[in-house]
């Protein structure tokens, strides 16, 4: 029998970010930088130097390497937790769209901005027509 240890609401949250970039290209490159810090993520919790629910107050060596090859050094110990979080990221165009049931998405917003998005937060519970979230 499993257990599931944690919190809960009745109310899921249906977060939808879209970072609006000016062209396919750029948006490409931003879904590809995610991709390639989220496989980073995933190995560091392979490797058991990150659990999920007990964020690290430091970088690994093989993260910190990462962060440093790719020229991202805003986002923080404590957030490369977030890359693992059961979210779906998908690039539409000149956009690249993220939804999740999670609030602590700000690893992806930093990620964004850092590629030079615009970018658009909403839910999708308030916002069904806006074509994406889980009613989209």
């Amino acid at each position: 029998m499993k257990f599931w240890s944690g919190y809960g609401s009745e109310h899921s949250m249906d977060l939808v970010l879209i970072g609006h970039f000016d062209d396919d290209a750029e948006a490409e490159t931003a879904l590809e930088l995610i991709t390639e810090l989220t496989q980073a993520a995933q190995a560091e919790s392979d490797a058991g130097r990150l659990v999920l629910g007990e964020p690290p107050d430091r970088f690994s060596d093989e993260i910190l390497e990462k962060l440093m090859e790719v020229n991202i050094g805003s986002i923080g110990p404590a957030e490369i937790e977030q890359l693992l979080y059961d979210v779906n990221v998908t690039r539409d165009a000149e956009k690249v769209v993220i939804t999740t049931d999670e609030l602590d998405v700000l690893a992806f917003i930093k990620i964004l901005l850092l590629k030079g998005a615009r970018i658009e937060m909403l839910s999708g519970h308030d916002f069904p027509g806006s074509g994406y979230g889980r009613r989209g």
